[in-house]
């Protein structure tokens, strides 16, 4: 199982392109004899080359305009590259440098015949007599009905009867007060009103004189 490595275009125009990398030279850039070809105004016609160093694949710029870019570093010389690191072209061009190892027992195995799944056997039917038998009719005794419930069947429950009510709260003392004051003035206009029609004022003259000088002679 032989490594080979390949450039994948990550981004820009042709999204998805990939050129598979050999021995010989492989040029990037907008010339339609690139190897690579990336129809990107912002890439230079021979914008950037790789090449086969041992066994490490080396990117150098060859002048382009806009520079070549390993993982945000612009290249200033040949540069060592690993699977997995990003060139950027220009600005918006992203182009993977990726390592695709393959596995010549996968594609056998993908040629095998697919053996067809062994269908489960049917389970045996239960014989209508033997279901018979086996599920036996469970019989389960009648509770006897008390004689409390026979009484109560079928009739209708009579109304509960009335709580007796209950009993009125003793007057407040406020309320009493205030009666008392209510029957005292009565009493007193009472009093009042018939000192008033006898004309009793100056019966008891010290007492008037007292409260209005000079009303009772003397």
């Amino acid at each position: 199982m032989n490594p080979t490595f390949r450039l994948v275009l990550k981004s820009g125009p042709n999204s998805g392109q990939t050129c598979e990398l050999g021995t010989t030279d492989t040029i990037i850039g907008r010339d339609i004899n690139a190897n690579f070809v990336i129809n990107d105004p912002e890439v230079s016609r021979r914008h950037a080359r790789l090449y086969l160093q041992g066994a490490n694949y080396v990117i150098e710029d060859l002048g382009s305009t806009n520079g070549t870019v390993v993982n945000g570093q612009r290249l200033a010389g040949p540069y060592i590259l690993s699977p997995g690191e990003q060139i950027t072209l220009g600005e918006h061009t992203q182009v993977l440098f990726e390592k695709v190892i393959l596995d010549p027992d996968a594609t056998l195995a993908s040629l095998r015949p697919i053996e067809p799944v062994s269908q489960p056997e049917p389970l045996p039917s239960v014989v209508p007599a033997q279901a018979e038998s086996i599920y036996e009719p469970v019989t389960t005794a009648k509770e006897p009905v008390s004689t409390l419930d026979e009484e109560f069947v079928g009739r209708v429950p009579e109304k509960p009867r009335a709580g007796k009510p209950a009993r009125k709260k003793k007057t407040s003392s406020l309320v009493v007060i205030l009666i008392v004051v209510v029957v005292v003035l009565a009493c007193g206009c009472i009093a009042f009103a018939i000192f008033d029609a006898l004309d009793l004022y100056c019966e008891i003259p010290g007492v008037m004189n007292l409260l209005i000088p000079g009303a009772c002679p003397p």
